[in-house]
Protein backbone atom coordinates (compact mmCIF):
# COMPACT_ATOMS: atom_id res chain seq x y z
CA UNK A 1 0.00 0.00 0.00
CA UNK A 2 0.94 3.34 -0.72
CA UNK A 3 1.03 5.94 1.94
CA UNK A 4 -1.11 8.78 2.00
CA UNK A 5 -0.21 12.19 3.38
CA UNK A 6 -2.39 11.51 6.18
CA UNK A 7 -0.81 8.64 6.98
CA UNK A 8 3.12 9.69 6.70
CA UNK A 9 1.75 12.84 9.45
CA UNK A 10 -0.06 10.65 11.42
CA UNK A 11 3.03 8.05 11.71
CA UNK A 12 5.48 10.89 12.25
CA UNK A 13 3.09 12.45 15.08
CA UNK A 14 2.99 9.05 17.04
CA UNK A 15 6.47 8.44 16.56
CA UNK A 16 7.63 12.12 17.93
CA UNK A 17 4.52 11.50 20.44
CA UNK A 18 7.02 8.54 22.02
CA UNK A 19 9.44 10.66 22.61
CA UNK A 20 7.30 13.49 24.90
CA UNK A 21 5.20 10.57 26.44
CA UNK A 22 8.78 9.16 27.75
CA UNK A 23 10.69 12.28 28.62
CA UNK A 24 6.80 13.71 30.71
CA UNK A 25 7.25 10.13 32.35
CA UNK A 26 3.57 9.64 31.05
CA UNK A 27 3.69 5.96 30.39
CA UNK A 28 -0.25 5.14 31.23
CA UNK A 29 -0.08 7.24 27.44
CA UNK A 30 1.49 4.73 25.67
CA UNK A 31 -1.26 3.33 23.84
CA UNK A 32 -1.54 6.52 22.19
CA UNK A 33 1.50 6.06 20.01
CA UNK A 34 1.44 1.66 20.32
CA UNK A 35 -0.68 -1.08 19.89
CA UNK A 36 -1.82 -3.64 23.24
CA UNK A 37 0.84 -6.07 21.31
CA UNK A 38 3.68 -3.71 21.00
CA UNK A 39 6.90 -4.77 20.85
CA UNK A 40 10.38 -3.08 21.88
CA UNK A 41 13.39 -4.89 20.79
CA UNK A 42 16.48 -3.36 23.22
CA UNK A 43 19.02 -5.96 21.57
CA UNK A 44 20.72 -2.77 21.25
CA UNK A 45 21.66 -2.42 24.67
CA UNK A 46 21.99 -5.66 25.43
CA UNK A 47 18.81 -6.31 26.26
CA UNK A 48 15.43 -8.70 25.19
CA UNK A 49 12.27 -8.33 23.66
CA UNK A 50 9.56 -6.56 25.50
CA UNK A 51 6.14 -7.26 24.93
CA UNK A 52 2.88 -5.40 25.54
CA UNK A 53 2.28 -1.83 26.99
CA UNK A 54 2.66 -2.93 30.64
CA UNK A 55 5.68 -4.69 30.46
CA UNK A 56 7.09 -2.11 28.02
CA UNK A 57 5.56 0.43 30.41
CA UNK A 58 7.44 -1.24 33.68
CA UNK A 59 10.89 -1.48 31.52
CA UNK A 60 10.81 2.11 30.21
CA UNK A 61 10.44 2.76 34.39
CA UNK A 62 13.29 1.51 35.25
CA UNK A 63 16.12 3.40 36.75
CA UNK A 64 18.97 4.16 34.34
CA UNK A 65 16.57 5.14 31.47
CA UNK A 66 17.44 7.72 28.73
CA UNK A 67 17.04 11.41 30.19
CA UNK A 68 15.79 12.86 27.01
CA UNK A 69 14.26 11.38 23.83
CA UNK A 70 14.68 12.79 20.00
CA UNK A 71 12.64 11.28 17.04
CA UNK A 72 14.56 12.32 13.61
CA UNK A 73 14.74 11.16 10.11
CA UNK A 74 11.04 9.64 9.75
CA UNK A 75 10.49 7.64 6.59
CA UNK A 76 7.20 6.32 5.83
CA UNK A 77 6.99 4.22 2.62
CA UNK A 78 4.73 1.41 0.44
CA UNK A 79 4.76 -1.90 1.93
CA UNK A 80 3.14 -4.83 0.31
CA UNK A 81 -0.59 -5.41 1.70
CA UNK A 82 -3.22 -3.03 3.34
CA UNK A 83 0.40 -1.87 5.49
CA UNK A 84 3.09 1.25 4.95
CA UNK A 85 6.39 0.90 6.57
CA UNK A 86 7.74 3.85 9.03
CA UNK A 87 11.73 3.77 9.73
CA UNK A 88 13.21 6.85 11.99
CA UNK A 89 16.08 7.29 14.19
CA UNK A 90 16.66 8.24 17.91
CA UNK A 91 19.15 9.81 19.88
CA UNK A 92 18.63 10.07 23.36
CA UNK A 93 20.59 11.52 26.47
CA UNK A 94 21.57 9.51 28.74
CA UNK A 95 22.64 9.82 32.24
CA UNK A 96 26.77 11.25 32.64
CA UNK A 97 25.91 13.25 29.51
CA UNK A 98 26.44 10.45 26.94
CA UNK A 99 24.07 9.82 23.93
CA UNK A 100 22.74 6.76 21.94
CA UNK A 101 21.51 6.55 18.59
CA UNK A 102 18.51 3.80 17.34
CA UNK A 103 16.88 2.66 14.89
Amino acid sequence: MKPTHDDTVEIGRALALWAHIMDDHELDRLGECLTEDAVWDGSVFGGDLVVGLDAIATFMNAPGHAKAHHTTNIVVSESPGDEVRARSKGLSLLEGGGVASVV
